[in-house]
């Protein structure tokens, strides 16, 4: 539960290795587990990556125009928008909960893509997400779409901070048509100079996890020094928005406890709660941010699979059996 994470010391003791995935880290060359750039971290994760799962029936590639002129690639199969800290953005990343939902729920999922540092810094990948979501909007029907019937935003990581950006940007333009849900993996959120008042004794991630596995602190310094953010604008965080979080649609956020950016997820939630939205968070105690592509057949990593894909049938307003979750994930047929 969210009030679980109340104070320093339940915070840290996220931070303890889960019992099946310590054995597991240790395999991870020493080179691989610190001080690497963000590009050879995501290399690692690509390599990583489970096969595309699921079926669908069909889909396809499209140009979204930007505002200047630069048009984006979509693979319309629910909008995602993958990870990558900022300097990757490979659209297919997400394919695997794309196709479980997609077949699941009905839905058309449109997973888009995003200009990338450091040739493009920030805010480009905050202006391509929304360009995005306006042209989807706009071209709903010609996706075989339906927003009034459900529109919900996500991402993992860095597209978990777009989403976040994204939508509160929607709700403070009272942007039409609403999105009605919200999906955040492992989101980043905060920097240290932002963070509220009120929450900063839980902001502890950054020093607890500083030298975790698969993302630390020098793959953060990589990212901002590469992305060039602005961690003062309402494109960098949701919470430097003019009237931030009343208003916002359901949001689903999932954190890790070995994750650097732990506490940003935790804290958002909080805000949002606080905030009357409605909520509801998955915390993986003992796992580093990105586990479930690094070890996608531990026993954590596949009930974060099932939990991104029965968190969408709860922001759709369709739950799922949890028998018909497991055979979508395995990419089969029978429900």
């Amino acid at each position: 539960m969210a009030s679980d994470y109340t104070t320093p010391e339940s915070l840290t003791a996220l931070c303890k290795v889960d019992a099946e995935i310590e054995p597991l880290i240790s395999t991870i060359p020493p080179s691989q587990m610190t001080n690497i750039s963000t590009r050879r971290m995501n290399a690692f994760h690509a390599t990583n990556m489970p096969s595309i799962i699921g079926n669908v029936k069909q889909s396809q590639v499209r140009r979204i125009p930007m505002r200047d002129g630069y048009k984006n690639e979509i693979l319309p199969l629910f909008i995602l928008i993958c990870g990558g800290a900022f300097v990757n953005a490979d659209n297919k990343q997400l394919n695997p909960y794309a196709r479980a939902i997609s077949s699941l729920y009905g839905a058309t999922v449109v997973s888009i893509s995003y200009r990338c540092a450091p040739k493009f810094q920030f805010p480009f990948a905050a202006n391509d997400t929304w360009d995005s979501l306006e042209w989807i909007a706009r071209h709903a029907s010609t996706l075989g779409a339906n927003p009034m019937a459900g529109f919900v935003l996500g991402g993992v990581s860095a597209g978990a901070n777009l989403a976040a950006v994204t939508c509160q940007k929607s709700v403070s333009e009272n942007f039409s048509p609403p999105l009605t849900g919200l999906w955040l993996g492992l989101p980043f959120i905060l920097d240290e100079d932002i963070v509220p008042h009120g929450y900063q004794s839980l902001f502890l991630s950054r020093r607890d996890n500083q030298d975790a596995p698969l993302l630390n602190s020098a793959m953060i310094r990589d990212a901002y020094d590469q992305a060039g953010f602005d961690v003062y604008s309402s494109k960098f965080s949701p919470f430097n928005a003019p009237n931030p979080h009343i208003g916002m649609p359901p949001t689903y956020i999932q954190v890790c406890g070995l994750d650097p950016l732990r506490d940003d997820g935790l804290i958002y939630e909080r805000a949002l709660r606080e905030n009357g939205v409605s909520t509801r968070m998955s915390v993986y105690s003992g796992v580093p941010h990105g586990h479930y592509s690094a070890w996608p057949h531990a026993t954590i990593a596949r009930k974060w699979d099932f939990d991104v894909v029965s968190s969408a049938g709860w922001l759709l307003g369709t739950p799922a059996d949890p028998a018909c979750i497991i055979i979508a994930l395995d990419g089969r047929h029978g429900c």
